[in-house]
This record gives C-alpha cells, sequence and structure tokens, in this order.
C-alpha cells in the first residue's frame, strides 16, 4: 500500500472516532500514542529525564498548548510561570508522592485533546514495585506528510534513550478528555469494532498490571532485553520473525523495537486482524499479562470494559496464534 492509498483509507475513518457533545464540544479524537512503562520512575535523574521529554513537546506543540493538570495543589493555569513551578515540585516530591503532568492542546478539562503528553511516577518508598508511564499521543494526520515517519521515529528514538523503558507500544488510540468518565462507553464499543485501537484511557491503573508483563501486541511493541530473554534471545527473536518481511526490528538501548507493517493498522475486525500483528503476537504472548482478579481496563460503568471482556481485549489477537 502506498502512502497516499494508506491515508486516504485512515481519512475515510477518522470521523467514525470524532464526537462532539450537545454543546459541539469535541469529547473524542483518533490519536497516535506512542506509550512507555519504564522503572525507577522515583529516582531524581528519571524525573529529570522525563521533564527533558516534556521540554521536547512544549519544543514542538507550545503555540497550541494550553492546558495542563498535575498532582499538586493550586497552579492550574497553564502558564511559563505555573510550567516552571510544576518542574520544581516533581523534582522535589517527597517519598511517598506521586509525580504526574499532563500538557494538551484541550482548551480545558472537557475537550478532547489532539496531541497531549502525560504521565505518573511511582513512589520512591514502593521502589521497582510499580511501573511508571509516560504516554506521548500525536494527532492522527501525524504521519500525512512525507517526513510524517521520519519525525515519529525521532521521537521513539529519544523517549526510549531518556526513559529505558521496559515495555511499551505505539499505535492509535482515542483521546478523550481529562473529564473523560462519560466518554469510555465510546472507548469501548470503538475498540470493540477496531482491534487494533489501544485502550488509553485508564493507563495510569493499568500500568500497575505490566511489573514483568506486556499489555500485548501493536504497530511498534517495545521489550527490554529480559524480556527478549524469555523469549528465547534476540537471535530467536529475529529468527522467528524474519519469515515476515513486512515486521522491522530494532535494538534501543536496553531492549528490541519490533514494527508490524509499514504503517499502524486501524482495520476493522469485519475486515479481518492484520497478519503480521498475528504473527508478532504468536511469538509475544507467553509474556503478555495475566490480568489479576478484578482488574478492568475501566471502572465497571454500564457498556463499559469490565473484568470479562478485559480478558479478551488483551486476547484480541490470539485467533490463529
Amino acid at each position: 500500500m502506498t502512502h497516499h492509498e494508506y491515508m486516504t483509507l485512515l481519512e475515510k475513518r477518522v470521523p467514525e472516532f470524532t464526537f462532539t457533545d450537545n454543546n459541539d464540544v469535541v469529547v473524542t479524537r483518533l490519536g497516535l500514542s506512542i506509550t512507555l512503562f519504564f522503572k525507577q520512575g522515583y529516582t531524581l535523574e528519571k524525573r529529570e529525564k522525563i521533564l527533558a521529554c516534556f521540554r521536547l513537546f512544549r519544543e514542538e506543540f507550545g503555540t497550541h498548548l494550553r492546558f495542563h493538570a498535575h498532582e499538586f495543589n493550586g497552579m492550574k493555569k497553564y502558564s511559563p510561570e505555573n510550567i516552571t513551578k510544576v518542574e520544581n515540585s516533581i523534582l522535589k516530591k517527597g517519598i511517598y508522592d506521586y509525580g504526574g503532568w499532563d500538557i494538551s492542546d484541550a482548551k480545558n478539562k472537557h475537550e478532547a485533546p489532539s496531541c497531549i503528553m502525560h504521565y505518573l511516577d511511582s513512589r520512591e518508598a514502593g521502589g521497582d514495585k510499580q511501573n511508571s508511564y509516560l504516554s506521548l499521543v500525536l494527532p492522527w494526520h501525524y504521519l500525512k506528510e512525507v517526513q510524517g515517519i521520519e519525525r515519529f521515529n525521532d521521537w521513539l528514538a529519544y523517549l526510549c534513550q531518556q526513559l529505558e523503558p521496559d515495555s511499551g507500544d505505539c499505535g492509535y488510540c482515542l483521546c478523550l478528555p481529562q473529564d473523560y468518565d462519560d466518554y469510555c462507553p465510546i472507548e469501548y464499543e470503538l475498540a470493540k469494532r477496531y482491534p487494533p485501537l489501544q485502550v488509553n484511557t485508564n493507563v495510569f491503573t493499568a500500568s500497575m498490571q505490566y511489573t514483568n508483563s506486556t499489555r500485548g501486541v501493536n504497530w511498534t511493541t517495545i521489550l527490554n532485553n529480559r524480556y527478549i530473554k524469555r523469549l528465547g534471545g534476540e537471535a530467536w527473536v529475529r529468527q522467528v520473525l524474519s519469515h515476515d518481511p513486512a515486521i522491522h526490528i530494532e535494538n534501543y538501548a536496553k531492549g528490541l523495537l519490533i514494527r508490524a507493517g509499514q504503517y499502524p493498522d486501524l482495520t476493522p475486525q469485519t475486515e479481518g486482524l492484520s497478519p503480521h500483528y498475528l504473527t508478532v503476537n504468536k511469538l509475544i504472548r507467553p509474556i503478555r499479562v495475566k490480568p489479576a482478579e478484578g482488574h478492568s481496563l475501566h471502572f465497571y460503568g454500564d457498556n463499559q470494559f469490565d473484568e470479562q471482556s478485559t480478558v479478551a481485549w488483551y486476547a484480541r489477537y490470539d485467533q490463529g496464534a
């Protein structure tokens, strides 16, 4: 598929992911995400690197950014002064405290952003029993420009260099407002209809499930060397995946990036599952999360993910595996 053909098909599907409320405020949008789970988010060194990621985000999207939320008191207005204060609060947080920050181009907490960077770290008192995570969501049309893939790869390389992820993934997701609870049913329905859609809304709680496992396959799957070793080693992983020429593998400082296809998939269930995703899924299935009792991707509202449908979502590519 040519780049033009891919973007033409994607543009036809975008309206299905865009919803507005009764006041014509956009409450869901399609986004392209990089989500990384990493260790030692509580250390000062890692917090400094997290802030470096946010500075790069502000450099690229600064003229569009206008809303933020964080784990600290006050500093609600998005302004240069408050940015500095939040950075200082993150660097000086206590050993029992969490640090977290969302910055986006949304007007307020009721509008879905087109681009957002958000993270939540871990408590020093808890050590590596908990993951930290950082997610960058880019506009769905980020790959439309000729340099789009290159710019995306630069982002992924930079984030991996800074955060040294334990695991992670890249693919399409649904952007919801910060005040998102009413719109989880939309994410649920679209995730059932589109298997490649990453369910990211409650990643801040779901990340606890991925301390020693991954959440599964997507366009790009990021695996630390400890997972590669569990799969049989890098040589074995490369050998198994070499049978599909559309799958590309490259190293990062602590592991491998496995890309299943030239572009991220967004094929509906009715048109079949990506053969490239199926191939990667078959390989990494042994290290995929086995959901703990009670784990749900949503918080048990009507027409949302519950425990049973969460298990099914993780296993959505097991067909043919």
